[in-house]
C-alpha cells in the first residue's frame, strides 16, 4: 500500500471506530498531545481525555461517507488529508445529516501514523 492509500485508510478506520463506538481504536490513533478545530472551538487533548470526552457526550457520528479526497507530503512524515465528508449523527436523540469539509494532519512517529491536528468546516 502506497502512503496516500495508508493515510486515507487511516482516516476511514478513525471513523469507523467512531461510528463504531470503538474509543480504544480511536485514541491508538492520536499523538500524545492533538488538537482539533471546529466551530465548537479548538480543543486541546490527550488520547485518554478525547477517550473521555467522547465517553460522555450524547453526539455520536452513525455514518459517513468521503468524496474529494487528496493527501499531501509536505515532509516525509507528515501528511495532510482533505476531504469532504457526509455524516450522519445522532444529539439529543434525533438524527441529522450534515457535510463538512475535513482535513487531518498524521505525523509519523516510530514507524506509526498518528492524528495530530484536525480541522472540520460545515459547508453552509
Amino acid at each position: 500500500m502506497n502512503a496516500r492509500d495508508e493515510i486515507l485508510s487511516l482516516e476511514h478506520t478513525f471513523w469507523q471506530a467512531l461510528v463504531d463506538m470503538d474509543l480504544d481504536v480511536v485514541i491508538s490513533l492520536l499523538d500524545n498531545r492533538s488538537l482539533s478545530v471546529s466551530s465548537y472551538g479548538i480543543g486541546h487533548f490527550t488520547p485518554e481525555q478525547y477517550r473521555q470526552m467522547a465517553a460522555s457526550g450524547d453526539a455520536r457520528v452513525t455514518a459517513f461517507d468521503f468524496s474529494d479526497e487528496q493527501v499531501v507530503f509536505p515532509i516525509d512524515d507528515v501528511a495532510i488529508a482533505s476531504y469532504k465528508a457526509k455524516q450522519t449523527f445522532t444529539s439529543g436523540g434525533k438524527s441529522h445529516d450534515t457535510v463538512v469539509y475535513d482535513t487531518t494532519t498524521w505525523v509519523r512517529k516510530g514507524g506509526r501514523w498518528l492524528a495530530s491536528a484536525h480541522t472540520e468546516t460545515p459547508s453552509n
